[in-house]
């Protein structure tokens, strides 16, 4: 600080000027980074959820990789054996509404830092135990704050190694394996097209069997009601797909090779049905 402090001589008088600091490197206060298929176990006896909440060890799309040792001396002052200050929450957010109570465990097993919860016995509980039990969570996330990091080189190239985490809260995300409105691209190919199509089904298949047996509270029916409208519209995007027509490509002398015709009226007959099915 002192050697921003520049003494100004203006009639007589002195004046201090303090040049703006320079920020260099500038951490950031709160970063997320997500593990899929992260539910190990769940108890609807004791009420226990087992999840990943974090992998170590592999290069993320950020170009991260965390180390092993990266959750050390967080799990121990702030985990359960320590302040106990980390929270399991959903979609990050920090309100009561949201969470569903601290870590009674939280312990490195293999390549993930995993959190053991007891879910407590409410509305909203019931309603996220239901969620884990029927599948409809099925990633979780952390909320952190990067404390040491260095680059590293490997023969695949640079990255960043994250030495030491300063972890807040461990976040359940509701379908967050998929986007909320899927993206149907024209131009896809069949098989892209096909595949996308099997995902939808299962999901919807899924969400329909909740609305049916499902033992939720009138506000969770309200997120499977507006997920079940998502993806009938992107049903809806993947049978527009066959009836957009391709745009013209310029004449070239090289002659064109044309793909082999393939019927999918097959599978729009499928997806008219699923969107019968989902009206009716």
């Amino acid at each position: 600080m002192l050697d921003r402090l520049r003494p100004v001589l203006r009639n007589n008088e002195t004046i201090t000027r303090v040049n703006p600091p320079q920020i260099l490197n500038m951490k950031r206060y709160f970063e997320q980074k997500t593990v899929s298929n992260s539910v190990q176990d769940v108890s609807t006896t004791t009420r226990k959820v087992k999840v990943a909440i974090s992998q170590m060890g592999s290069k993320d799309l950020d170009n991260d990789v965390i180390d092993f040792n990266a959750y050390n001396k967080t799990m121990a002052e702030r985990g359960p054996k320590g302040a106990n200050l980390i929270w399991h929450l959903t979609d990050h957010n920090p309100s009561l509404k949201s969470a569903i109570g601290k870590f009674s465990e939280l312990y490195v097993e293999k390549d993930y830092l995993v959190g053991v919860t007891d879910v407590p016995n409410t509305t909203w509980g019931n309603d996220v135990l239901e969620f884990y039990k029927s599948g409809h969570i099925n990633q979780h996330s952390v909320g952190f704050r990067t404390i040491k990091a260095e680059n590293q080189k490997s023969a695949e190239g640079e990255y960043n190694l994250i030495k030491e985490i300063l972890l807040f809260e461990g976040s359940a995300v509701l379908w967050g394996a998929n986007p909320n409105t899927p993206t149907i691209e024209v131009g896809k190919s069949t098989e892209e097209v096909m595949s996308q199509h099997e995902k939808l089904s299962k999901e919807l298949s899924l969400l329909l069997k909740s609305l049916k047996d499902g033992r939720f509270s009138d506000e969770a029916f309200e997120f499977i009601e507006i997920r079940v409208a998502q993806i009938n519209e992107a049903i809806k995007s993947l049978i527009s797909i066959e009836s957009t027509p391709k745009a013209e490509e310029p004449a070239i002398a090289v002659p064109e090779v044309k793909e082999p015709e393939i019927d999918l009226s097959g599978l729009k007959h499928n997806l008219t049905n699923l969107i019968t099915k989902l009206n009716s």
